[in-house]
């Protein structure tokens, strides 16, 4: 099933605007996505939807530029993948080397000791990434001591640290090595030593030792240049293992692009997006992976923080955002801090000229693990459920109802598709009447709605009630696990719910986004315009950016301001030779700095932005955050942050005026089943009565405009998704073509104004 879709505006002869290009690209569990926009604003020009090869993804990249019938050489290609995350989260990694100092190869399996469950009766930790007989120790140690820092780690200006070396590995020592790896099965090798963030130079000599391998070589201080050691030496394990997987990934991915050019000199420049929401050349992400791991997620964060502030629900109107991105596999949710709101201290707010795209720090976190392994590069705060609409519907031996986290993926896919067996979340809307035959990616695929029939009464059989009963407990069960997911984002945050909106995309959001906007007493909910490919239109409208940071641990005091300007000079000088190098114009880069703060003595740090009296600021953002404050402590700066961007133009929201829903866009009515106002707040209380369908418009979202307004029961159908919009709700399309949706407070009208 593949599908393209040209959308050229007025021109018939279909010309593609003038300027450059850009092509987004997501690869998800169960499609992949590719969207073209043009020059300035953005505008849409092409889009396309293929079928995912999770064998090779690259083959589903060159399906949709294909479908999409734009692909010219010279257009940049910006791509989110999850090539580095399957990889990790399967296991199907290379043969990974670590080299480190004598007695600490069991570092990165030992950890912090910790237990992620704590009441796990039978607990299992995750497999070390390197195997125990690739650990290879040096006799190399080095430790803080008094006294000046050598000449070099006074140029580099890193740290008040001074490193005195004891051991260093004699001729003898670097013949046994080179031989041992060479004898070895590893493809990849790490290097982590002991304080090499201080001063790395002992990393830098290991990596000379080895250069004659024709070993891919990572070393911690060059990939986190930051103290604790089991953080940065999982970091570097982590990007070492994933460097020949992404490698051939690129690749293949290369070749494909130069096949589909029609100059195979100049298939146009391809970068990836990074965990943090910026892009990322592929030169450069092969040799840095551990960057990119959470790429897919980061570009539907991208995409929603650009529709709510096209919306106007950003610039102060809220103090955030909450994203809920389901597609077929999984769930991501996120918050997006606004940085004109007042959802946070103005000591997080960066002023970048690009408030809502990638370039604010105050997006970042560093403490993420994947699979059970730390990571500490910076990249977006995401939490992800095994909850999609390809999830499959199991009931257990004590006749339980669960939903996910397997998936059909995309082969068999749902019943629906006409392969699958068991039912899905998808199934169950189609049972519902949610999902009809029509306008589905606008190809004519006809759904096997028999099939599903026969899956829901065979549940419904195992379940004791009717099969649209079960159908609507399907979608309570997997809302269930949705709600826990955004409390985990939003009050397990510090945030309330109920102040913020929600913008739900993916091909499966529209589907839910007012139920749960409703269970949460949320202000309303956003769908965004292309819902079910928002992911790649926030790849491509992505900004470049490289982050660089430095590990101080030393007291503030001793760390004043024209000090720290000079190492935040001197690393957004090397953030800006990168950009520069991926082609991008000098005048163009900007760069913002933050420092990482703590009380001595704590053991986490609280980040905030440059700028004057950082003590203060710190210590009044203590006590927002932990309600004291101690004015007497020493503020040590533990870590010090400079991003480089390449800022996104400031999107200005439009305010638009109310007007009718225009007659030719309803193409008729459907019996829907909706779930009951109160069930899935109340739950299993009380027995409520059986469901009944009631009708529902048929709106075709292709013929809304801003402005247009009307109620529900409503179901509104278009090329890449489905929205609900439930009885006593009302939908309002604002600036950009998005639907906001909020319910009904007894006027025909929005109870709240939005652009």
């Amino acid at each position: 099933m593949t599908s393209g879709t040209p959308d050229t505006g007025d021109d018939p002869k279909g010309r593609l605007p003038s300027g450059p290009l850009r092509v987004g690209v997501d690869t998800g569990g169960t499609f992949t996505d590719v969207i073209l926009i043009g020059p300035g604003a953005g505008e849409v020009v092409a889009v396309a939807k293929v079928p995912s090869t999770p064998d090779d993804p690259s083959r589903a990249v060159a399906l949709g530029l294909e479908a999409m019938g734009h692909w010219e050489a010279g257009m940049e290609v910006v791509h989110g993948t999850t090539v580095a995350l399957n990889a990790l989260l399967t296991g199907a990694v290379p043969p990974t080397a670590l080299v480190t100092n004598r007695g600490f190869r069991d570092l990165i399996e030992i950890g912090r000791q910790d237990r992620p469950d704590l009441y796990a009766l039978f607990p299992v930790k995750p497999a070390p990434l390197v195997q125990r007989h690739l650990r290879f120790e040096i006799n190399q140690r080095s430790w803080p001591a008094h006294g000046q820092k050598t000449a070099d780690a006074e140029a580099r200006g890193a740290s008040d640290l001074a490193l005195e070396t004891s051991a260093r590995p004699e001729p003898e020592d670097w013949r046994r090595l080179r031989q041992e790896l060479a004898d070895s099965d590893a493809r990849s090798v790490a290097i982590c030593l002991l304080h090499s963030w201080a001063d790395p130079s002992s990393e830098e000599e290991v990596r000379m030792q080895l250069e004659g391998l024709d070993l891919p070589l990572t070393c911690s201080a060059e990939i986190l240049p930051e103290y604790r050691e089991h953080e940065r030496f999982s970091t570097a394990v982590v990007n070492a293992a994933l460097v020949p997987v992404m490698g051939a990934y690129l690749t293949r991915l290369r070749e494909r692009l130069s096949k589909l050019s029609r100059n195979a000199e100049a298939p146009g420049d391809l970068s990836i997006l990074q965990s943090c929401g910026g892009t990322l050349s592929a030169g450069r992400a092969a040799i840095e992976p551990v960057r990119v791991l959470l790429s897919g997620p980061a570009g539907g964060v991208l995409g929603a923080a650009r529709a709510a502030a096209e919306a106007g629900l950003l610039a102060g109107a809220h103090p955030g955002i909450l994203t809920l991105d389901m597609g077929g596999t999984s769930t991501d949710v996120a918050f997006h801090t606004d940085a004109h709101g007042d959802g946070g201290s103005p000591d997080e707010c960066r002023s970048t000229g690009a408030a809502h795209a990638a370039g604010g720090l105050a997006q970042a976190v560093t403490n993420t693990s994947v699979a059970g392994h730390p990571v500490a590069v910076p990249s977006l705060d995401i939490h992800t459920i095994g909850c999609g609409g390809g999830s499959l519907v199991t009931v257990d031996s004590g006749g339980i109802l669960h939903v996910g986290p397997q998936s059909a993926g995309a082969d068999p896919g749902p019943v629906c598709h006409g392969r699958g067996q068991t039912p899905t979340v998808t199934d169950a809307h189609v049972l519902l009447g949610h999902i009809a035959e029509g306008p589905f990616l606008d190809t004519g695929f006809r759904l096997d709605t028999h099939g599903v029939e026969r899956a829901f009464a065979n549940l419904g059989g195992q379940l004791g009630v009717p099969p649209e009963e079960a159908a609507l407990g399907v979608l309570e069960v997997a809302r269930a696990a949705m709600r826990r997911a955004v409390g985990v984002m939003s009050m397990q945050r510090g945030q309330d719910p109920a102040r913020l909106p929600l913008v739900a995309f993916g091909g499966a959001g529209g589907l839910h986004a007012a139920a749960l906007a409703q269970s949460l007493a949320m202000p309303g909910a956003l769908v965004p315009s292309r819902a079910g490919i928002l992911s790649a239109r926030g790849m491509a409208a992505a900004t470049a950016l490289r982050d660089h940071s430095r590990g101080i641990v030393a007291p503030l005091s001793a760390w004043g301001p024209a000090r720290r300007a000079d190492l935040e000079r001197s690393l957004a000088e090397l953030g800006q030779r990168e950009l520069e190098e991926a082609g991008h114009r000098a005048a163009d880069i900007r760069s913002e700095a933050s420092l990482d703060l703590r009380y001595r003595g704590q053991s986490f740090e609280i980040a905030l932005a440059e700028g004057p009296d950082r003590e203060e600021a710190f210590h009044r953002r203590h006590r927002e955050l932990y309600g004291w404050r101690l004015d007497e402590g020493q503020v040590e700066l533990v870590n010090l942050r400079v991003r480089a961007l390449v800022p996104a133009p400031q999107l200005e929201p439009c305010p638009v005026e109310p007007r009718d829903l225009p007659q030719d866009a309803i193409l008729g009515e459907r019996p829907a089943f909706f779930a009951h106002p109160d069930g899935e707040a109340k739950g299993s209380q009380a027995r409520r009565p059986h469901p009944k369908a009631l009708p529902a418009h048929l709106i075709e979202r292709g013929r809304l405009g801003p402005g247009h307004h009307f109620r529900g029961p409503a179901i509104i159908e278009g090329f890449s998704g489905t929205c609900l919009v439930p009885p006593d709700w009302h939908a309002q399309v604002t600036a950009g073509g998005h639907l906001w949706l909020e319910r009904c407070s007894g006027v025909d009208g929005p109870k709240e104004k939005v652009n």
